[in-house]
């Protein structure tokens, strides 16, 4: 018997969160509740030149500011229970992390706590490291000598045979892996390596999670290691 745990994508917005969906972004009720935005007309979003996974955001009550995108009420009135939804389409394009979380199947996986910080007047999400960047294996030489961080390796039927973090060029061309199969890798640059170490263990637990074992060659080089 192989006992997992059942992902839920019908949860109450409880909290104060942003979720990506499929025409847009969503900021839940509480927190507009919470930060008192009810009267909001704009927000405006920001990124950090140093960090591809923070995103934040301003609420604005001009809708005449560049740069601004208009709020519409989620719920059935504006303000009250009801929360905000902007149709977000070029932001999300321009953005590959936010583009491939967009296309996760669970709502889990597009959902992010906000924060604020009080110096900058700005609210913010990180995301979450999601192997955005794609190359097949026939192209494994263009990836850059310097990038690390965490990398998966899908086989010609899509799926997933292995998760792993370091040198991402460098891990995929040793020489024992030419003959596993490899069809794409997909891959998240990360300098921190602590933040590598998380993340890979992130989503090797997701895997467990979901297959009831490791990916195929984690579960071969855990034995031969």
């Amino acid at each position: 018997m192989a006992i997992k745990e059942i992902n839920l994508d019908r949860i109450p917005a409880q909290d104060s969160v942003l979720y990506i969906n499929k025409t847009g972004i969503t900021f839940s009720a509480n927190f507009i509740k919470k930060e008192e935005l009810q009267d909001a007309k704009g927000v405006k979003f920001f990124e950090d030149d140093e960090d591809p996974y923070y995103l934040g955001f301003k609420f604005k009550n001009d809708l005449e500011e560049p740069n601004t995108l208009s709020l519409n009420a989620s719920g059935r009135s504006r303000g009250g229970s009801a929360g905000f939804t902007i149709k977000a389409a070029e932001l999300i394009n321009k953005n590959p992390i936010l583009k491939n979380v967009q296309k996760m199947a669970s709502r889990q996986d597009r959902t992010f706590e906000i924060f604020y910080e009080q110096k900058t007047n700005i609210y913010s999400i990180l995301l979450r490291p999601n192997f955005e960047i794609i190359v097949k294996f026939s192209d494994r030489n263009t990836i850059p000598d310097a990038f690390k961080g965490i990398y998966r390796y899908r086989n010609n039927d899509g799926q997933i045979i292995y998760i792993g973090k370091g040198g991402v060029k460098a891990r995929v061309n040793s020489p024992e892996r030419k003959e596993w199969g490899i069809s794409k890798i997909e891959y998240s640059v990360l300098l921190d390596d602590d933040k590598s170490y998380y993340w890979e263990n992130y989503y090797l637990e997701r895997y467990v999670s979901t297959f009831g074992s490791k990916p195929p060659f984690n579960v071969i080089m855990g034995k031969s290691e």
